[in-house]
């Protein structure tokens, strides 16, 4: 009796194109996201937010001031003057425009606790503030005023 290619024996051939189309799908996840989330996705927030902008409206729970860093693609950084603007409803904000060694802390005193603000922020960035915040990464504050 001839034996079938079915037989119980022997187990069916997986084709070489499937296992390197998976071989391929597993590197793409493994290696080509996490570059495309860590390298590329800050420079195209950033351009998005440079030219898409919203207002929100937040009450201030506290605000400090500090020093923030920034680093560019070739390793070099900068530190500048900030202040850290705690929200009870738009999570943590930072504002770098226009904050200076000598003004700083008048700019934090001014945002007293309860009070509400109107922010112009990133739409990216606001739009991923939960998730932002819980990398610390800062949502950046454009504008300001009372609400």
């Amino acid at each position: 009796m001839a034996s079938s290619k079915t037989d119980a024996r022997t187990k069916p051939r997986r084709s070489k194109r499937r296992d390197r189309l998976v071989a391929i799908g597993i590197l793409v996840l493994v290696v080509l996201v996490p570059v495309l989330v860590i390298f590329v996705g800050p420079i195209t927030l950033k351009a998005y937010d440079a030219s898409h902008r919203t207002e929100v409206t937040c009450e201030v729970r506290s605000a400090h001031t500090g020093v923030g860093s920034s680093r560019s693609v070739k390793g070099v950084g900068s530190s500048s003057n900030q202040v850290v603007i705690e929200t009870s409803d738009c999570g943590t904000l930072t504002l770098r425009w226009g904050v200076t060694a000598d003004n700083k802390e008048s700019i934090a005193d001014g945002f007293a606790a309860g009070t509400t603000w109107k922010f112009e922020v990133g739409a990216g960035s606001y739009k991923l503030h939960p998730f932002l915040n819980t990398i610390r990464q800062a949502v950046f504050v454009k504008e300001f005023r009372r609400a």
